[in-house]
């Protein structure tokens, strides 16, 4: 007898071109949540932030800084807007080590179809 069981956790990875520098997006799923870690060939783990769903009468998501200083607030800010859309938990580690808007504009923009595609 063979008992089917569906995976706890979904990965789904991509690699897009920023000018001449690869810039790697994994993008885990889980039980209602989400971890987002997107970053540069060194591959490290040195900022992370995580934001809650609005729930009851509040209008917008909840988000902290669990690691990290350098770019902790977009990774904040952008936790927070995606835990408001998509209503799930979301991490989200931003390990660019840059504070180059372009860069940053570039990252939300193919994460967010990523997530489009992952998510509908």
């Amino acid at each position: 007898m063979s008992n089917t069981v569906e995976p706890k956790f979904l990965i789904h990875q991509a690699t897009h071109m920023f000018l001449s520098d690869p810039i790697f997006f994994q993008v885990t799923q889980m039980n209602k949540s989400i971890f987002i870690w997107i970053g540069k060939p060194d591959g490290k783990l040195g900022d992370l932030s995580v934001a809650v769903p609005p729930f009851g009468t509040q209008t917008s998501a909840s988000a902290t800084a669990v690691i990290g200083k350098d770019v902790s607030d977009q990774s904040k800010n952008l936790s927070r807007r995606l835990a408001s859309k998509y209503k799930l938990q979301f991490y989200i580690s931003l390990d660019i080590t840059s504070q180059d808007d372009l860069l940053f504009v570039f990252v939300e923009k193919k994460l967010t179809e990523l997530l489009k595609n992952i998510l509908t």
